[in-house]
């Protein structure tokens, strides 16, 4: 069957209609003719262009450069141009794009230019998103390499601080449930190098008697729930050391309940494990010193004692009667130092001191004390002030043995023969006592550590001896009142120690 053949335009109309905009051009670009979609795409009518203007003036500046410079060598070297894009004016000052393709036709009478062009719009546009893509692109892959940077940085710091921190790292399969560690848990096994450990080598090193324990808490926290598997184990490594670590870690789940991925932390806590068997060995050693020292040392002290009192009261020559006193005071001396060692390991041990308080009328009781200190400190002056009204809640034996103290402190460390002041207040929310004493300044950078055990400060020549343990008792009954003690020190106003603690109804 043969297809009607439909009027064809003449060749003429052809140029003139063509969808493409068709030139011809003198060798040095003058428009020789011009179709008309040409001058429809430009806006500009044909007779303002054949033979008034060149190819080359319809261009921008950069589209004359390249005219001079590539254009017309080219064409005159190689006699054809292709796929030339350039920007051409419209009459309106704007700009098109166009594909540009040329061939040079040489003729008795000289030689033409034959020129097509295309709008290339859609292409520019295409050209200009696939610049910006690829400065995206560019811009991605330079973000990219700063997140692997930053990412390798703090990597390195987090294997850092689990190297320092002896913490190690393992996960579980989701697909399998197989547990992965990663080989540096392997020294927790005994190996002197990193190496593959699986779950069955892991598993094979747990204590027998910790591993039903261990799975529990494991199970636990794969379930689908926010536990967390936290469990202290032993383990037995080939090297004949065992172990003991701490294993935490933590499901995440699919909206199904299925397990997603599980993260966990290994801890080796041998040294702190050994360390708190070692305090509590040291504990209980002190705690059988306390029971030694009160039944086995005090029971024949107090015998002493007795029986020194029983032979003072009889008839004794003036030599007995010395030696009588020499043995009473060097057994009143083991007394108080062992009522002081008690207080020590109670208060060491972390138990603190045992204070019954009671309703008191602080500054009678004071008054008492003070009386008991003035026999007992003869040859000195103690004066006492009393400040407030009320009661207060405290422990009256504590109260003196404290009073006592800090009195026998400054006797010892105060000027020969000078004033020793002892102060009971009484306010709203607080009472307080301070016993105060002249002579040389406690020096600024020891005061922070009177409070000290086996602290002392030079007490001259011919004082009494001391263990250094009455100023830290002192403290250790202010904080069993709920208070605290303080010492102020200089040449002008002398030396204050303050106990102050609250006063409750």
């Amino acid at each position: 069957m043969q297809d009607d053949v439909p009027e064809l335009p003449d060749t003429e109309r052809l140029f003139d209609e063509f969808p493409t905009g068709l030139l011809v051009t003198s060798v040095s670009g003058t428009i020789l003719k011009v179709n008309a979609t040409f001058c429809t795409w430009l806006g500009i009518e044909r007779d303002e262009l054949v033979g008034k203007k060149r190819l080359q003036e319809l261009f921008t500046m950069g589209g004359r450069i390249f005219h001079q410079t590539h254009w017309l060598p080219t064409l005159q070297m190689q006699g054809s141009l292709s796929e030339v894009k350039l920007d051409v004016r419209h009459r309106d000052g704007h700009t098109i794009p166009m594909m540009l393709n040329a061939i040079r036709r040489a003729t008795q009478g000289g030689s033409y230019d034959e020129i097509s062009m295309v709008v290339a719009e859609e292409r520019n546009k295409y050209e200009r998103e696939l610049l910006a893509a690829r400065k995206r692109a560019d811009e991605l892959v330079a973000k990219e390499r700063e997140v692997q940077a930053t990412l390798q940085v703090t990597q390195a710091r987090l294997r850092e601080a689990l190297r320092l921190g002896n913490l190690f790292l393992w996960d579980v399969d989701a697909a399998t449930g197989l547990r992965r560690y990663e080989d540096d848990v392997a020294r927790l096994l005994g190996y002197p190098t990193p190496r593959p450990v699986d779950d069955t080598l892991y598993a094979a090193a747990v204590e027998p008697a910790d591993r039903d324990s261990e799975r529990r808490a494991m199970d636990c926290a794969q379930s689908p729930t926010d536990e967390v598997s936290n469990c202290s184990y032993r383990l037995n490594g080939v090297d004949g050391v065992q172990r003991t670590v701490v294993s935490s870690g933590h499901g995440f789940f699919n909206a199904d309940g299925t397990l997603a991925y599980f993260v966990g932390v290994l801890s080796d806590v041998t040294e702190a494990t050994r360390e708190r068997a070692r305090a509590q060995d040291r504990a209980l050693f002190a705690e059988q010193m306390v029971g030694i020292v009160s039944h086995d040392l005090r029971n024949p002290l107090s015998a002493i004692l007795t029986g020194a009192k029983v032979l003072a009261h009889g008839e004794t020559v003036p030599g007995k009667q010395r030696v009588l006193g020499h043995v009473t005071n060097s057994a009143q001396r083991a007394h108080r130092l062992i009522e002081e060692l008690l207080d020590f390991t109670l208060a060491r041990v972390g138990r603190g001191l045992a204070v019954s308080p009671a309703r008191l009328d602080l500054h009678a009781l004071v008054a008492g004390i003070v009386d008991e200190l003035r026999l007992a400190f003869p040859e000195r002056t103690i004066v006492h002030h009393a400040e407030g009204e009320g009661e207060c809640t405290a422990d009256s034996d504590r109260v003196a043995q404290l009073l006592g103290n800090l009195v026998g402190n400054a006797m010892a460390y105060g000027e020969p023969g000078s004033v020793i002041t002892v102060e009971s207040k009484l306010q709203a929310q607080t009472a307080s006592l301070s016993v105060h004493n002249w002579g040389e300044p406690i020096a600024q950078d020891m005061q922070s550590a009177l409070f000290e055990p086996m602290v002392r400060g030079d007490p001259g020549e011919g004082a009494g001896r001391s263990v250094g343990l009455g100023l830290f008792i002192v403290r250790a009954i202010a904080l069993a009142h709920g208070g605290d003690v303080s010492v102020s020190s200089s040449r002008a106003t002398g030396t204050t120690f303050s106990f102050h603690f609250p006063n409750a109804g």
